[in-house]
C-alpha cells in the first residue's frame, strides 16, 4: 500500500513531520561551496563586451588596445569562435530564428554579448572589456505591435516580429446577448529573478581534453546535452557539476550563450575559465520574467454567472525567443483560472522586439494567467454590484466536477475551491476589515481594501517528463539516493532522506542524497516548475521500495520465514511477534551482497498527468491618499499542495514565493525608454522588498491528495508568486473604490498610485 492510497500522518514516523534541513549547517557557518569559491591562482577570468545599443549592423569589434593590456590572455569574437548559431526552439518551426553565441552581424538588445575577453584576473577582464568599443550602425528598433496588425518593421529576423498566434475554442458557445460585461486589460511587468547569486560558470579542461563544468543550474543534464550541441562534441566529452547554488527561481534552467562562449574559450586555452555575472548584467542584459499583456472581456448574468470570456494574451519575449517562447503557453493553458465557464476563447501571441530576453522566472506564465482573470473577476462583480467573493463562489469549478478538462488541455485533478475560499475568509475576519473599512471611509482615514487572489497551478512539467531515481542499500546498511532533481535551496537533500528513510524506518542521517554531477548521477530532467517532489522524491520512493522488498526476500532466506511474515520496525526485519530475530539491514545487505545480490534499483519515473495545486490569497491594505504609498497590513494564504512531507520546508516555500510575489505587485520593474534602452541598470533602481516590507502571514493548507503519485504530493514551490499579486492590486482598488480609482498596472509603486487618485479626482470634479 503507497502512501498515496493510505496517508495517516499518525502512522509515519518521519514523512510529514517538520525537520530542520540537513543542508544548513554548511551554508549557515560559512562552508558552502559555491562555484566563485572554486576559482585557483590558476583559473582564468572572463567578461563580455556588450551591444550599448538595441538594433544595428555590427561591422567590427576593434580590441587591439584591450589586447595589449597587461593579463589580457585572450579575446574572441563570434566570428573567432567559429560555431553555429543556436537552433530555434522547440515548437518554433522558424528556420530563420537562430541564435548566435557571440553577436556576429548584427546586434538585438542592449546587452547581447558580441566578444569574450580571458584575462588573470576578473579586475583585467572587466577592465579590458570596457575599452572594446564596436562598431555597430544603428537601426531603428522595434518596440511595440498589436496582434490583430502586427508590425513587421523593422524586421529582427527575416520574416515578420511574430512567432506565433494560436486560437482555442471551448465546444460550447453562447451567442445570446448577456446584461454584464466588462473589459479588463492588465500588464504583467518585465521583473528580474535577483537571485542571491547571479549566474556562474567555470569550465576547466581535463588532461584528455573532456570539459568539467561548474555551473549553478536546475538541469545539469539538460546542460550536459546543450553544451555537447553548441560546441560540436559528444555528449561523453562534458561533464557537468552543480555546486551549492545561491537560488534560481527558473532563470538558471536557461542556457545561456555565455556558458558555451566559455566553455569554448577554456577548450581552446586549455586552461579553466570562469565567469561570473555582474547586476548590472543581470538586469539590463535578462533573461526577464513575465512581459506579458492580458485582455480579459466577461459577459454574464446579473446574478453573478459568467456566461462567455475571451481572453487575449500578448507576449514580448524580447530579441530571441529561445528562452521565453514556452511561457505564453503556460499562461493559456491555465487562462480559464479556477472556473467553469462555459464559453471560453483564448487566443495567443507571441512577438519578438528589441528588449533582452525573456525567459522563466518562478511562476513562469502562471502568474500573469491568474492577475488577468482575478482583475476580471473583481471588475465584474463591481460591474454586477455584488460580492467578488460570492461571484468567485458561484463561478468555481465545483469538488464534484474534479478531475475537469478544460479547454485548453488541461485536466485539474483533485480539491474543493470553494472550502479554500470559506478558510481563507474566514482567517481574515471580512466582517471586521468591513467595518473598520466603513469607519474610515467616515471619518477621512486613509481607506482599507480587501483583495481576494484565487488562483490554479500546473506543476510537474510536460506530463511526459519523468525523473530519474537510483537507490542503494550498502553493505553497512546506509542508503544511497541518486537523484535527476538538482535543488537551489529547496530543500532535497532533506525531504528525499525522510521519503527514503520512512520506507526503511531509519533515521533519515543514514541517507545519503547524491544530485548534481552528470558523473554521478545517470540521467536526470532537472528542477524546475514545481516538478521535483512529484517526480523525483515518488521516483526515490518508488526504488527505496523496490530495493526494500528484495531485502526482505534475503531477511526471509536468513530467518527461514516466509517474507509475509517479517516486518521491519527500526531498521531491522524481525518475524512478526519474535523481537529477539531482528536483524539489522546492514546484517541483510551484507548478506545480499556477499552472495551476489545487488540492492540497488533505478528507473525514470512519469507520473503521466500534471498535478494542479491551487489556493487563495487575501490581502489587507492601506492606501495613503496623500501619498499613494500602499502598505500591506497582513496576508492570508490557504493552499493545497496535496500531501506535505515536510511542512517547514513547504512553510519556507510558500513564505519566499509570497515575498516575491509582494515585490511584483509593489516595486519590481525592468523600464525600458522608447527607444529600447533599459533604464533599469543597477539595484538603486530596482527595488526588491525588504523585511520591512513583509506584513504579517496567517496560513493555512487543505489537503487533497495528487492522484497521479505515489505521495500524493503536488507542487508548492511558486504559490505566492501566483496568488499575491491579483490580491495585492484588487485589495488597492477595493481601498479606492469609493474615490472612484477604477484601474491600476503593477507595480503599484506611489508616485503611480496617486497619479491614479489625482485623474479620478479631476474627472470628479
Amino acid at each position: 500500500m503507497t502512501i498515496a492510497e493510505h496517508w495517516n500522518p499518525d502512522e509515519l514516523r518521519i514523512l510529514g513531520k517538520s525537520r530542520k534541513r540537513f543542508e544548513d549547517r554548511a551554508l549557515v557557518t560559512g562552508q558552502g561551496r559555491f562555484v566563485a569559491d572554486l576559482a585557483t591562482p590558476e583559473t582564468l577570468h572572463a567578461s563580455f563586451v556588450r551591444s550599448p545599443i538595441p538594433h544595428g549592423t555590427l561591422n567590427s569589434v576593434e580590441v587591439g588596445q584591450a589586447r595589449s593590456m597587461p593579463g589580457v590572455v585572450a579575446i574572441l569574437t563570434g566570428n573567432d569562435l567559429g560555431l553555429p548559431d543556436l537552433a530555434p526552439p522547440l515548437g518554433l518551426d522558424r528556420s530563420d530564428v537562430t541564435r548566435p553565441l557571440l553577436a556576429k552581424d548584427r546586434v538585438r538588445y542592449v546587452g547581447e554579448p558580441i566578444a569574450i575577453v580571458i584575462a588573470d584576473s576578473e579586475v583585467t577582464a572587466v577592465d579590458a572589456a570596457g575599452v572594446i568599443w564596436p562598431d555597430i550602425d544603428d537601426l531603428p528598433t522595434a518596440m511595440a505591435w498589436e496582434p490583430d496588425e502586427a508590425r513587421v518593421e523593422p524586421r529582427l529576423f527575416t520574416e515578420d516580429n511574430v512567432m506565433t498566434t494560436s486560437l482555442i475554442e471551448s465546444d460550447s458557445r453562447v451567442h445570446k446577448e448577456l446584461p454584464v460585461s466588462v473589459t479588463v486589460e492588465t500588464h504583467s511587468q518585465r521583473v528580474a529573478a535577483l537571485a542571491i547569486e547571479g549566474l556562474t560558470v567555470l569550465c576547466e579542461p581535463d588532461p584528455d581534453g573532456r570539459l568539467t563544468v561548474t555551473c549553478g543550474h536546475q538541469a545539469p543534464h539538460r546542460l550536459k546535452a546543450q553544451l555537447a550541441s553548441a560546441l560540436g562534441i559528444g555528449p561523453d566529452r562534458v561533464r557537468v557539476v552543480v555546486p551549492d547554488v545561491g537560488g534560481a527561481f527558473g532563470l538558471k534552467g536557461v542556457f545561456f550563450t555565455e556558458y558555451a562562449a566559455v566553455c569554448a574559450a577554456a577548450a581552446r586555452l586549455n586552461k579553466p575559465v570562469m565567469w561570473l555575472e555582474s547586476r548590472r548584467e543581470h538586469l539590463t542584459a535578462g533573461t526577464h520574467g513575465r512581459s506579458q499583456t492580458h485582455r480579459v472581456t466577461f459577459h454574464g448574468e446579473t446574478s453573478g454567472r459568467i456566461r462567455r470570456a475571451r481572453v487575449e494574451i500578448v507576449a514580448d519575449v524580447g530579441a530571441y525567443p529561445q528562452g521565453g517562447f514556452l511561457i505564453p503557453s503556460i499562461s493559456r493553458f491555465v487562462a480559464g483560472g479556477l472556473y467553469d465557464i462555459e464559453d471560453l476563447t483564448i487566443k495567443m501571441s507571441i512577438a519578438v522586439t528589441n528588449r533582452a530576453p525573456t525567459g522563466p522566472y518562478r511562476g513562469a506564465g502562471r502568474p500573469e494567467a491568474a492577475f488577468a482573470i482575478e482583475r476580471a473577476i473583481d471588475s465584474f462583480a463591481r460591474k454586477a454590484g455584488l460580492d467578488p467573493a460570492e461571484v468567485r463562489r458561484i463561478n468555481f469549478i465545483t469538488k464534484e466536477s474534479l478531475p475537469y478538462a478544460t479547454s485548453t488541455g488541461a485536466t485539474y485533478d483533485s480539491g474543493d475551491y470553494e472550502a479554500a475560499l470559506a478558510k481563507a475568509l474566514e482567517l481574515v475576519d471580512v466582517d471586521a476589515v468591513r467595518t473598520e473599512q466603513t469607519r474610515r471611509l467616515k471619518t477621512g482615514l486613509n481607506p482599507l481594501g480587501l483583495g481576494i487572489g484565487a488562483f490554479i497551478e500546473r506543476t510537474g512539467g510536460p506530463a511526459d517528463s519523468g525523473e530519474f531515481a537510483d537507490v542503494e542499500l550498502n553493505a553497512n546498511g546506509e542508503v544511497v539516493v541518486r537523484t535527476g532533481s538538482t535543488a537551489a535551496g529547496q530543500g532535497h537533500q532533506t525531504v528525499w532522506a525522510q521519503t527514503v528513510a520512512e520506507v526503511f524506518d531509519i533515521d533519515p542521517a543514514r541517507v545519503s542524497v547524491v544530485a548534481g554531477d552528470t558523473d554521478e548521477v545517470a540521467e536526470g530532467v532537472g528542477t524546475y516548475g514545481s516538478r521535483s517532489t512529484q517526480a523525483g522524491a515518488s521516483a526515490a520512493f518508488r526504488m527505496a521500495i523496490r530495493v526494500r522488498e528484495q531485502a526482505r526476500e534475503i531477511a526471509a532466506e536468513m530467518l527461514e520465514a516466509s517474507p509475509a511474515d517479517l516486518i521491519l520496525e527500526s531498521g531491522a526485519f524481525q518475524v512478526v511477534g519474535v523481537p529477539a530475530s531482528a536483524i539489522p539491514l546492514a546484517e541483510v545487505a551484507t548478506h545480499g551482497w556477499d552472495n551476489g545480490t545487488s540492492l540497488r534499483h533505478q528507473e525514470i519515473y512519469v507520473p503521466g498527468i500534471q498535478t494542479f495545486p491551487y489556493g487563495v490569497h487575501i490581502a489587507v491594505v492601506e492606501v495613503d491618499l496623500e501619498t499613494g504609498l500602499v502598505q500591506i497590513q497582513r496576508m492570508i494564504a490557504v493552499d493545497d499542495c496535496g500531501n506535505v512531507l515536510n511542512p517547514m520546508i513547504v512553510q519556507g516555500q510558500l513564505h519566499g514565493s509570497l515575498v516575491q510575489g509582494i515585490g511584483q505587485a509593489l516595486m519590481e520593474e525592468i523600464v525600458y525608454s522608447e527607444d529600447a534602452i533599459p533604464i533599469t541598470a543597477t539595484m538603486m533602481d530596482y527595488p526588491i522588498p525588504r523585511a520591512v516590507d513583509i506584513p504579517e502571514i496567517i496560513s493555512d493548507r487543505l489537503v487533497h491528495p495528487a492522484p497521479s503519485n505515489p505521495l500524493g504530493v503536488k507542487g508548492t514551490g511558486e504559490a505566492g508568486c501566483i496568488g499575491a499579486p491579483p490580491a495585492i492590486v484588487n485589495a488597492a482598488l477595493d481601498a479606492l473604490a469609493p474615490y472612484d480609482v477604477t484601474e491600476l498596472q503593477m507595480p503599484l509603486r506611489a508616485n503611480r498610485v496617486w497619479h491614479a487618485i489625482q485623474a479620478a479626482r479631476s474627472v470628479a470634479s
